[in-house]
């Protein structure tokens, strides 16, 4: 998303309150003559790139490091981190949950409703923020966030464990859209790539710590221990997070009213809930679109039932289950690395199209090995996912962005986590109608040959083949064209 985050705040509006214009650094970027041409443009241009080739790597990152970037940088990664964490560290321990409730049955709706409401809240993110600011919507969300845990952990049912897993969905929904949107506002442009990848590093730390928590914590503590793991990074967010943002919080307070209402009546006009090509066939936009949904849906079988599976048919314990999940994130945070050094657009065009490739064999191991009972299969599987997701996401999220018009730029990034998350959304809910009427979670918990793996994985292969047609379609414009754009 580093393409789009460049670009600023699109609005005009102060970092952490509602309506309120720019202060300090955001101002100045966006404090730019009406008139002048083409030349001033291009003095502009010519200024900033000076600027950015003047300050070495080191001194940027200990630009970013340095007040008041450093405190803001780990407000940011909190907020994300407590998102990435509690989406990777319950997956060991939901299944046992709602067999301790007798709701097991209910595992994939558990999961449609949670990525549903993390939509829901990247969704409504932006009139949250127009209307209690950034500082205090994101404050919000983590009170959410907390009854959220405590429904979960104290439930005496299925029902009241989902309730509070949507309710912890709609939290992170807001937590995760709220902090991107906030990265282009409190760190000039220069830096805005090397807090991308910390952010990316957030990530990986935490799919690596996730799981593993999860399932030591359910097995010395029970379940109802585990589903409360996350509340130490909680903790962390409330104690940061004002501690970071204070100032600008105080500094937005003394805005007048009537810019307020202004900038609200600005947003409410301008505000659409798709940019224009979305799901198109007809452009890199629709088609990159496409290529993303139809990834995760098929990721979503894995989602849903490999951690039930690994437990149920391969017989492995929580931790090792833990550590059977994270090798997909491990290995999309290597492959990642050398992919993102591609600087030649027709090359990262080809990896792109091999991605959905390499993901059908993945799920084709992955399928086959709890088949036949083939750990090591199933880790290659894994591997094999990763890759994929490592060799398409980027390439793809840049191509839809700089694909877009410009004046829809930043509302086209700000939603491809959700649209990402919908494809979740879609895999489970399918996954939810197979459950109730084939009963697939009582079968794949039985004894003998498991049959249902192959149907279900095979259904991912198929969407992977789709994602295959659509990445075929997708196009990365060269570098002059998008800053020429």
């Amino acid at each position: 998303m580093q393409q789009a985050s460049g670009e600023g705040n699109a609005d005009g509006l102060d970092p952490l309150d509602p309506g309120v214009p720019g202060k300090g650094e955001g101002a100045a970027r966006r404090a730019v003559p009406s008139g002048g041409g083409t030349a001033k443009k291009g003095l502009a241009k010519k200024a900033a790139m000076n600027e950015v080739e003047a300050e070495g790597p080191v001194a940027g990152w200990r630009a970013l490091l340095a007040a008041p970037y450093g405190m803001r940088l780990a407000a940011l990664s909190v907020g994300i981190g407590l998102h990435a964490f509690n989406e990777v560290a319950i997956a060991p321990v939901l299944p046992l949950a709602l067999e301790g409730l007798n709701g097991v049955v209910l595992l994939p709706y558990v999961y449609a409703v949670f990525f549903t409401l993390v939509i829901a809240g990247g969704l409504s993110a932006s009139p949250l923020r127009r209307r209690f600011g950034a500082m205090r919507g994101l404050m919000l969300a983590g009170v959410l966030y907390c009854v959220g845990i405590l429904a979960q952990v104290l439930a005496p049912n299925a029902g009241l464990l989902i309730l509070g897993r949507a309710l912890q969905g709609l939290a992170d929904g807001w937590i995760v859209a709220l902090c991107y949107s906030l990265i282009s506002d409190l760190f000039p442009k220069h830096l805005v790539p090397k807090v991308f990848a910390v952010e990316a590093m957030v990530w990986a730390v935490a799919a690596v710590l996730g799981p593993f928590a999860g399932g030591l914590t359910v097995e010395f503590f029970g379940w109802r221990a585990a589903l409360a793991v996350s509340l130490p990074c909680l903790v962390l967010f409330f104690l940061v997070l004002p501690q970071a943002l204070r100032q600008e919080a105080g500094e937005a307070s003394a805005a007048p009213a009537t810019t307020q209402a202004k900038a609200s009546r600005t947003g409410r006009r301008s505000f659409r809930l798709l940019p224009p090509k979305f799901f198109s066939v007809s452009s890199t936009v629709g088609r990159g679109s496409w290529l993303l949904f139809l990834m995760t849906a098929a990721q979503s079988v894995s989602t849903v039932f490999l951690a039930y599976s690994l437990h149920h048919i391969i017989g492995l314990a929580p931790v090792r289950v833990g550590l059977v999940l994270i090798t997909l994130s491990l290995t999309w945070s290597v492959v990642a690395i050398p992919v993102g050094s591609v600087e030649k657009e027709a090359w990262r065009e080809k990896i792109l199209r091999v991605g959905p490739l390499l993901q059908l064999a993945g799920v084709a191991c992955v399928g086959t090995g709890l088949y036949q009972t083939v750990l090591p299969l199933v880790l290659a599987g894994q591997m094999l996912n990763g890759a994929a997701f490592a060799m398409v996401f980027a390439s793809t999220s840049q191509a839809v962005i700089e694909d877009a018009a410009p004046e829809h730029r930043m509302r086209t990034a700000s939603l491809l986590p959700s649209l990402e998350t919908s494809g979740y959304v879609m895999g489970g809910s399918v996954m939810a109608g197979l459950s109730s009427g084939f009963a697939i979670p009582q079968r794949l918990a039985g004894s003998g040959p498991h049959p249902d793996v192959l149907l279900l994985w095979g259904g991912a292969g198929c969407l992977s083949l789709l994602a295959f047609l659509a990445a075929r379609g997708v196009r990365l414009k060269p570098t002059r064209a998008v800053m020429d754009g």
